[in-house]
């Protein structure tokens, strides 16, 4: 028997235009360095193997490895114009191995961690099949130094070009459509100072016509978000951090609404001196981080989740940016086979406290309440979601009428039945919270601030779901994983 192993080189292929008018700026990346900025992965679509798998039978056989704990092997009829398709999870070390009674070849995942495209023309002396094998890609790819160092801990980061990405959104239309554009402070106004020749910089052009579309939160959140997976290495902007694709989006490149306009964005770093701004800022940031840390005990709320479900998460990190009043969101990586994970770190997309602590007839007490709901109820949809996930058919029907549940203007946002059901379950769980680590007064008081606020964002029946929780979990010795059942049947009552 004959042993190939093929090992495919998926060529990088990127193409970026830009007008006359931006070709007649001043050139800002030496003809050596544009090999490294231009670091998109366009992948093609496929792979056509240079080789036929031979058999003298009518029978081929499928290996497919995972992990130790999870692989599988299948045969399979060569037959005329039939297609075998077998995909696999992206993971790290994942292979094929496919072999006849002539011939075996061993596919690995060599472009890990994108995607992989193999099709594999089988022959046997009657008839043809065609095998297509698929390496899914990861969002992330987390070395083992990295798993070692944060694995148990927590961080507070402004990262520099996360810190741009929110800069060149907040001198759009971007900013402003979100709604929470934070304005008069003495950061804005160096800003607005600093960044104003740049405003109709050709970037700044294409964010505002793509902003000015409906779906202007795509490209908010798309180009925000997947600017965490960029550092600047000297003075050039690199695809070089574990994280590989943060928001989803319909473009073909993962985060293509920051990658696909890369170029632009190094042109703007560059001619605007932003580097130099951000460097200038860093004292700043540095105390935003330790205000931020000071009114977020997130070992407190991480240790109290864990108490109540059976999820674990490895590291948290909370990611914010003085230019963002709102628009949260929060996104989870791992590393490893998704069944059992060898480490998993939650990112959660804040607002800095500033917008908080403005306001001088708050206490510290009630600033960490408050500021701890922001995290509490993003960080707890990674407990709250897999178990909901249990419970599917039983949520569809206590909330068969969502209208009752959701406004419609909420259900632009939650327009299934399981989403209004956790947005319920995760605000309500940050309540319990609450009224078991405050005194009573300030849980009354913080409670009372959260209903209101789920009213207002069209959640009517907020109040007696959350009455009915806190009630349920203080007649029983259960956790709230154990009571999720019993809980969801007695919301009936609320219909």
């Amino acid at each position: 028997m004959k042993l190939k192993i093929f090992i495919i080189f998926i060529s990088v292929v990127s193409i970026l235009s830009c007008n006359d008018k931006l070709n007649q700026e001043k050139t800002i990346v030496s003809k050596k360095r544009v090999s490294d900025l231009l670091t998109g992965q366009n992948l093609d679509s496929e792979m056509i193997y240079p080789d036929t798998l031979k058999s003298a039978k009518d029978t081929f056989f499928l290996r497919g490895y995972i992990s130790p704990e999870f692989e599988f092997k299948k045969s399979y009829l060569i037959k005329k114009n039939d297609t075998v398709n077998q995909g696999t999870s992206g993971v790290e070390g994942a292979y094929y191995t496919i072999w006849s009674d002539l011939d075996t070849i061993k596919i690995p995942h060599v472009n890990y961690p994108f995607r992989q495209l193999v099709k594999i023309p089988i022959v046997s002396p009657k008839d043809t099949t065609l095998c297509i094998l698929r390496f899914q890609p990861s969002t992330s790819n987390f070395s083992d130094s990295y798993v070692t160092e944060h694995k148990g801990k927590f961080v507070f980061d402004i990262p520099e070009v996360y810190e741009l990405a929110n800069i060149i959104l907040y001198l759009s239309e971007c900013s402003k459509k979100t709604k929470n554009h934070p304005e008069n402070t003495e950061y804005v106004k160096k800003l607005e100072k600093h960044f104003a020749p740049f405003k109709n910089h050709k970037l700044i052009q294409i964010l505002n016509k793509q902003c000015s579309k409906s779906d202007f939160w795509e490209t908010y959140y798309g180009f925000r978000e997947n600017s965490l997976a960029f550092k600047f290495n000297e003075e050039y902007l690199e695809y070089d951090t574990p994280y590989k694709h943060l928001w989803q989006d319909s473009s073909e490149i993962w985060g293509g609404q920051f990658r696909n306009l890369l170029y632009l964005l190094q042109d703007f770093a560059n001619q605007s001196y932003f580097r130099d701004f951000y460097k200038e800022n860093l004292d700043y940031y540095e105390r935003l981080i330790k205000r931020e840390s000071k009114l977020l005990p997130i070992e407190k709320m991480w240790r109290w989740l864990e108490r109540e479900f059976p999820q674990r998460m490895d590291s948290y990190k909370i990611v914010f940016s003085p230019l963002i009043g709102g628009s949260h969101s929060t996104q989870k990586f791992q590393k490893g086979f998704y069944r059992n994970p060898e480490f998993q770190e939650c990112i959660m997309f804040i607002n800095s406290a500033e917008s908080l602590d403005s306001n001088l007839d708050y206490s510290e007490e009630l600033k960490e309440g408050l500021m701890s709901g922001i995290v509490f109820t993003e960080i707890d949809h990674n407990y709250v979601n897999p178990t909901s996930d249990e419970y599917v058919q039983e949520i569809k029907l206590l909330l068969r009428n969502k209208d009752n549940w959701a406004t419609k203007e909420a259900q632009q946002n939650y327009n299934s039945e399981y989403a209004i059901f956790n947005e319920y379950m995760t605000h309500s769980l940050f309540c319990l919270y609450v009224m078991e680590s405050c005194s009573e007064e300030l849980a009354n008081l913080i409670v009372d601030k959260r209903i209101k606020l789920m009213e207002r964002r069209g959640f009517p029946k907020f109040m007696e779901f959350n009455n009915r929780l806190i009630e349920q979990s203080k007649n029983n010795d259960l956790t709230l994983y154990e009571s999720y059942g019993s809980l969801i049947a007695s919301m009936e009552a609320l219909k």
